[in-house]
């Protein structure tokens, strides 16, 4: 998961955002829930439209788990669900944030939508779900303060919610050391990892195959290294190439580059790794 800066995106869906607060002021307006979810179907292109803006600022990768989806529309996910809310019956939904563009996120299908893991029996996907970690703070009406919420799903537009994740070789998402044992921090991971479906079996095997690619990469730089800056002058053009290789696994419109880049990371006890290939990444 990378940070998404949504302030970057918002010159690019000027228009839309002026649908969608035409929407909004609508729906605020509505006093029946059955007569706004009507509205939510009548507008609902309005926050579609901002699909082509949000894949263009991630390089077509979905926000939560970096995989690009080839064949498949990726999903305009509401953070915060707008018709109901699974973990609260009585909940009716954050239907004042439906065309609140800060609260749309891109997400591929396998992490928005329902669907049960064969490997562990698990039935994931955020959909409807929104956990808190204080569900007595729970948002119910627009003038209610959203921010004494603490939810319980990662949100890659939360700089600390990107900066406690890290990945193992094993290809799952885990905890930066410094966060292991943290109560909050390892809920996060916990209900992220069943609602986001953050290592899904698919997820897992490409991240793997990632890792032995980084890893094989090093081990032949390792060949072909200098010892030190010194030896740089006549280096093989073959070390220079695997240091650029390495380096571009990490670009932000790579799939899987927050992965890459902990993965090289776990590398840099190599004087050329940590000088070279972390530098430039």
């Amino acid at each position: 998961m990378r940070l998404i800066d949504l302030e970057a995106i918002r010159p690019s869906i000027r228009n839309e955002i002026e649908a969608l607060d035409e929407a909004k002021r609508k729906v605020l307006a509505e006093t029946d829930p059955n007569e706004r979810s009507v509205l939510f179907n009548r507008y609902r292109t309005r926050w579609t439209a901002v699909r082509d803006a949000f894949e263009t600022h991630s390089g077509g990768k979905c926000w939560y788990v970096e995989c690009k989806n080839s064949g498949a529309d990726n999903d305009i996910d509401h953070y915060r669900p707008k018709s109901r809310v699974a973990e609260d019956q009585s909940h009716p939904g954050y239907y004042w944030l439906a065309f609140e563009w800060k609260n749309l996120r891109l997400s591929c299908q396998r992490a928005n939508r329902p669907r049960r893991d064969l490997e562990s029996g698990e039935t994931g996907g955020k959909s409807d779900n929104f956990p808190l970690l204080n569900p007595e703070k729970r948002a119910r009406a627009p003038q209610d303060d959203l921010s004494l919420e603490i939810p319980a799903i990662v949100d890659p537009t939360n700089a600390a919610d990107v900066a406690m994740l890290t990945f193992g070789p094993s290809g799952e998402v885990e905890l930066v050391p410094e966060r292991k044992g943290e109560h909050i921090a390892e809920a996060k991971l916990e209900a992220s990892r069943l609602y986001l479906h953050l290592n899904w079996p698919k997820f897992r095997e490409d991240r793997v195959m990632l890792y032995n690619k980084i890893e094989r990469s090093i081990h032949r730089g390792e060949d072909l290294a200098p010892t030190d800056f010194g030896g740089m002058h006549a280096v093989a053009q073959a070390f220079l190439d695997i240091c650029k290789d390495l380096a571009r696994q990490t670009e932000p419109h790579r799939e899987y580059s927050r992965a890459a880049r902990a993965y090289v990371e776990m590398f840099r006890d190599r004087w050329w790794v940590r000088d070279i290939v972390l530098r430039v990444a």
